[in-house]
């Protein structure tokens, strides 16, 4: 008996790890970016959330990537609000999130850190590992591919008090 409590210790340790899926990373392509000092506001604007660790901006592709910080609450919609402050718009948002061997479908919804996350316009899938999801709204996309959505865009994961966040893959 003593020697399975240690074994079911770290079992259970592990499980607990396995379960703290959080964001690891974004990519944002950013519209408007004509030079050099537009991309540094763009970067400075975004370092300057407490979740992100660091970002790397690429002026050619008019794009960067967001790196956050472990352990941290990601808040997709300020770096949305960082880039619209620092004077550009938001092309896309994209993000890897983990999962644990999920099965997905149209309208699939899933909670995260007082959040929820619905798929649209999505067939049904197994997830497993980090995947890539895009930000499907009107902070997320510029507005004549948004009106492309708009229609899809139906709450589906029932009353609810918390923000809903559409997604695709």
């Amino acid at each position: 008996m003593l020697r399975t409590v240690p074994y079911l210790s770290i079992c259970f340790f592990l499980m607990v790890l396995q379960t703290k899926a959080q964001f690891s990373d974004a990519e944002i392509g950013v519209n408007g970016l004509t030079c050099s000092q537009c991309s540094r506001s763009v970067e400075f604007s975004i370092k300057k959330l407490d979740f992100v660790k660091d970002v790397q901006m690429d002026l050619e592709h008019t794009q960067g990537k967001i790196i956050f910080k472990p352990g941290m609450k990601v808040y997709i919609e300020k770096i949305a609000r960082a880039v619209e402050e620092a004077g550009f718009s938001v092309r896309y948002l994209t993000a890897d999130f983990v999962f644990d061997n999920v099965t997905i479908q149209e309208g699939y919804c899933f909670p995260f850190e007082n959040r929820l996350y619905q798929f649209v316009k999505t067939e049904p899938k197994n997830l497993r590992g980090t995947t890539q999801i895009k930000f499907i709204g009107k902070n997320f996309l510029p507005k004549k591919e948004y009106k492309g959505w708009e229609l899809d865009l139906k709450p589906k994961c029932g009353e609810t008090k918390e923000r809903v966040f559409y997604v695709t893959l």
